[in-house]
C-alpha cells in the first residue's frame, strides 16, 4: 500500500472530572522511526477492515455516516477508536446483552483485557470476541469533535476522526508497554503550558485547546453531542526560523505555502525573511525589507519594481538580484519609496520613475508582523 495515500484512522480523547477540573488521558508513543515516535497522544490508530463487522450499540450506520459526513462505513471509525482505546489504554466502552456497561473485572472484561496483545498483533478479532462474549461496543458514548488530514509530503498520511468520551465508571487506564510507553491524566491547560516538556503533535494540541473551553465533562459532552459541522483541517509543511513546522489554514502563510510548495516538501518559508527574494510566480517576486514592508518585482525580460520599501543598500542589492531582465520602471509612493527609486535608477539605469499619488500602493502583507 502507498502510505502517502491517507489511511482512515480514529482517535478518542478520554476525559474525566479531576479535583481541579476536567482531565484527559495522554499516552506516550513508542519509538517507531516516524514523526509520531515519542509524542504524547490520545488513544487511537488505523481503521481496520474488520471493524465494520463488530457489533455496536446505540448508533446506527446511517447516524454514523451522517455525523461523519461520509457515504458509508462511518461506524468503523467509532469501532476503531474504541478498539484502540482498549488495546493501548486498557479502557473498554461496551455493553453486555442486557445493555449494561461492561465492568473490566467481569468475566467478559477480563477476557477482553487478556486479548489486548492478540488484538494488536491481529491474532485475535474484536468482532469474534464481542460475539462470543455477547458484547456490543458503546459507540453512542463517543462524540465526534475534529477531523484532521496529515499534510502532503509526510511519509505516512492519515485521515483521522477525533472523538471525546467520558472514561467508563470504575475503570482504570493502563498503557500497553508496547505501542505506548507511559500514560498520564492531565488538565488540558497544563498539557499546553510551556513548562510541560512532553512533545505534542499539532492535532493533539488543537484538540487540547478545544478541551480547555470546558470546566467539566458535563459541559463538554453537552456541547459535543450538539449538532454542528466539523471542518476537516489540512496543515501544510513549511520551514521557519526554528525549523520545519506545520502551517494551519487559519495561518497567514497557508495559501502562499501551498502556492510555492504544492508537493509538500517543506521548502517554502512560513515567516518573512529580510532581503530574501521570494518568487511567487515566473513574473512576480517579493523582497521584504527590515521594516516589514515589501518590494515587488514584476516582469521577465523587462521588469518593473513596485513600491521599493527601503533605500538600504542590502535591500536594494536583493531587489536588483531578483530582476529577471532589464529594469525599465520603478513605481513608487511617498518620500521613502521615491528615495529608494532614485537609488535604483542610479544603480541600474532605469529609464524613468512613475510616482502615483500617496496611498496608491498600500496593501496588506501576507505574513503576521509585516507592516501594511
Amino acid at each position: 500500500m502507498d502510505k502517502t495515500t491517507p489511511r482512515h484512522a480514529a482517535t478518542v480523547a478520554v476525559i474525566r472530572d479531576g479535583a481541579a477540573g476536567l482531565e484527559t488521558l495522554l499516552l506516550q508513543r513508542a519509538e517507531r522511526g516516524d514523526h509520531n515516535s515519542g509524542a504524547w497522544v490520545f488513544p487511537g490508530g488505523l481503521v481496520d477492515g474488520a471493524d465494520a463487522d463488530v457489533p455496536v450499540a446505540g448508533l446506527t450506520q446511517e447516524q454514523a455516516n451522517a455525523t461523519l459526513a461520509v457515504d458509508q462505513g462511518g461506524l468503523a471509525f467509532y469501532v476503531a477508536a474504541i478498539r484502540e482505546c482498549l488495546e493501548e489504554a486498557g479502557l473498554l466502552f461496551a455493553t453486555d446483552r442486557a445493555g449494561q456497561p461492561v465492568a473490566l473485572e467481569s468475566a467478559a472484561g477480563t477476557r477482553l483485557l487478556a486479548l489486548r496483545p492478540a488484538l494488536q498483533s491481529g491474532d485475535a478479532s474484536m468482532a469474534q470476541a464481542c460475539r462470543e462474549l455477547e458484547l456490543h461496543l458503546a459507540a453512542n458514548q463517543l462524540f465526534y469533535v475534529a477531523h484532521w488530514l496529515t499534510p502532503v509530503g509526510r511519509a505516512k498520511r492519515f485521515d483521522t476522526r477525533f472523538f471525546v468520551a467520558v472514561v467508563p465508571p470504575g475503570q482504570q487506564s493502563a498503557h500497553d508497554r508496547q505501542e505506548t510507553l507511559d500514560h498520564i491524566w492531565i488538565r488540558p491547560s497544563a498539557a499546553l503550558a510551556p513548562e510541560n516538556t512532553r512533545r505534542l503533535m499539532t492535532p493533539t494540541r488543537a484538540v487540547l485547546e478545544l478541551l480547555t473551553r470546558f470546566a467539566d465533562t458535563t459541559a463538554l459532552t453537552e456541547w459535543a453531542r450538539s449538532p454542528r459541522e466539523v471542518v476537516r483541517v489540512l496543515p501544510r509543511l513549511a520551514t521557519g526560523a526554528a525549523g520545519p513546522r506545520p502551517v494551519l489554514p487559519q495561518d497567514a502563510a497557508w495559501e502562499e505555502v501551498g502556492l510555492l510548495d504544492p508537493e509538500g516538501r517543506g521548502t517554502a518559508w512560513c515567516e518573512p525573511r529580510v532581503d530574501v527574494a521570494v518568487r511567487l510566480s515566473p513574473t512576480l517576486c517579493r523582497v521584504t525589507a527590515a521594516s516589514g514592508e515589501n518590494t515587488y518585482v514584476v516582469g521577465a525580460e523587462e521588469c518593473v519594481v513596485v513600491g521599493p520599501a527601503s533605500a538600504d543598500p542590502a535591500h536594494l542589492d536583493a531587489v536588483i538580484a531578483a530582476l529577471a531582465g532589464r529594469l525599465t520602471a520603478v513605481v513608487c509612493d511617498g518620500d521613502e519609496q521615491i528615495a529608494a527609486a532614485g537609488q535604483l535608477q542610479l544603480r541600474t539605469g532605469a529609464e524613468f520613475v512613475v510616482a502615483p499619488r500617496r496611498g496608491f500602493l498600500r496593501r496588506p502583507s501576507p505574513f503576521p508582523g509585516n507592516k501594511p
